[in-house]
C-alpha cells in the first residue's frame, strides 16, 4: 500500500462510507480498492444491514491482509434490515470525518480517488468535489455523463433532468452540509435515495467543483442491487416519493425549478408507465397512468397528454394494448 506523503501534510480525516448489503461476490473487490487507497487519513465505516449472506465475513478476511489499516475501520450492525436509507444515516451519524465519500459495496474506486477529490479540494475549499465514472455493463464499459465540470446551478438542474447521475458515489462532500441543513435520508425509501439528498446538498453548497479523471467504477452486473428494480412498481414509488420530496423543497425558494421538478415528476412517471405496459403488468400501469391523470395539466409538457387521443388511450391499459402496435408501426413507416 503506497501512501503519498505530500498530499497528507496536515489532510482533511475522510470517512469512507459502505452500506452492506447481500454481496458476497463483490465486497473483495470494493473493499480491497478502498485499502489501498494512497490517502491515507481515512476512516472506513461498514453498515451490515443484517445481510442474509457472507458479505462481512468476507469482508473480515480481507481486513486482515491490512493489518495499516485495522485501526482505522468499523463495521456497524443493525439489529434488523432496515433498508439501505437508513443505513446510509446510521453511517452519517457514526462518522467523524471532515468529508465523506460514499461507496456502494459492488462498486470499486481508484486506489487514488480520495487522493485526488481532496488535493482539488483544498485548492480552492469547495464543499463537493465530483470524479468521474465508468459504467461496467456485462457486455462492454461506458464513461458515465456525469457533469464533473458544471457549476452548482447547472449541476443541480442537470440531475433533475437525469442528463447527470444523482448520485452520491464518486464526490467527495463536507460533512457539514448534512447536519449544518438538517440533510438526512428518508428510511423507507431505498430506490434512488441518493436523489432526494444530492439535490439538497448541491443546493446548500458555497462551492462545487470537479476533476477530469476516473474515480470510480460502478458495477451494472449485480442483478441483486436495488438498481435492478426499475420495473419493480414499488422502487418505481419510491423513485417518485423523492421526487416528490425535492419538488416540495423549492416551492417558495425557486419557480422555475419547482415547476422542473414536477414536469420531470409526471415524465418519469410516464416512462414508468409504458415499462408497465412493456411486461404487460396492467395494475402498475394503471396506477401510474392514474397518478399521472392527478396533475395540472400544465405539468404535461413532456409527455404527449396534450393530445386528446393519446392521453384518451393511454390512460386505459386495454386501449393502449389494441393500439399502441399500430402507433409503433405507423412511427416506423413514417420515420
Amino acid at each position: 500500500m503506497h501512501v503519498n506523503k505530500e498530499i497528507n501534510h496536515n489532510p482533511p480525516l475522510v470517512s469512507i462510507l459502505v452500506p452492506i448489503y447481500n454481496v458476497e461476490l463483490y465486497i473483495e473487490r470494493c473493499a480491497r480498492s478502498l485499502f489501498e487507497q494512497t490517502y491515507y487519513n481515512l476512516e472506513f465505516i461498514f453498515c451490515d444491514d443484517c445481510s442474509p449472506d457472507n458479505s462481512i465475513q468476507i469482508l473480515e478476511e480481507v481486513m486482515n491482509d491490512y493489518p495499516l489499516r485495522s485501526g482505522q475501520i468499523r463495521i456497524i450492525h443493525h439489529e434488523r434490515n432496515r433498508g439501505s436509507a437508513a443505513a446510509r444515516n446510521t453511517l452519517i451519524d457514526n462518522s467523524k470525518g471532515d468529508f465523506l465519500f460514499w461507496v456502494d459495496s459492488d462498486d470499486w474506486v481508484e486506489t487514488n480517488a480520495v487522493e485526488v477529490l481532496v488535493k482539488k479540494q483544498r485548492e480552492i475549499d469547495a464543499d463537493i468535489v465530483t470524479g468521474r465514472a465508468y459504467a461496467h455493463k456485462s457486455d462492454r464499459t461506458i464513461r458515465c455523463h456525469d457533469g464533473w465540470d458544471l457549476d452548482k446551478d447547472t449541476l443541480m438542474e442537470d440531475i433533475i433532468r437525469c442528463k447527470s447521475g444523482a448520485t452520491l458515489w464518486r464526490r467527495l462532500i463536507r460533512k457539514s452540509l448534512f447536519f449544518d441543513y438538517g440533510i438526512a435520508f428518508h428510511e423507507g425509501i431505498n430506490g434512488r435515495e441518493d436523489y432526494s439528498v444530492i439535490i439538497l446538498l448541491i443546493y446548500y453548497a458555497k462551492e462545487v467543483a470537479g476533476i477530469d479523471a476516473i474515480v470510480y467504477h460502478y458495477n451494472l452486473t449485480n442483478t441483486h442491487s436495488i438498481s435492478f428494480g426499475y420495473k419493480d412498481l414499488n422502487f418505481q414509488c419510491q423513485y417518485l416519493k423523492s421526487c416528490e420530496i425535492i419538488a416540495t423543497f423549492f416551492i417558495g425558494k425557486n419557480e422555475r425549478i419547482y415547476r422542473l421538478c414536477m414536469e420531470m415528476m409526471v415524465k418519469r412517471a410516464h416512462d414508468f408507465m409504458m415499462t408497465q405496459y412493456r411486461y404487460r403488468y396492467q395494475e402498475g400501469y394503471q396506477f401510474m397512468a392514474d397518478f399521472i391523470t392527478g396533475f395540472d395539466r400544465k405539468y404535461w409538457a413532456m409527455i404527449s397528454w396534450k393530445n386528446g387521443i393519446i392521453r384518451i388511450i393511454e390512460r386505459n391499459y386495454y386501449l393502449m394494448c389494441m393500439t399502441y402496435p399500430i402507433r409503433q408501426l405507423r412511427s416506423k413507416i413514417f420515420s
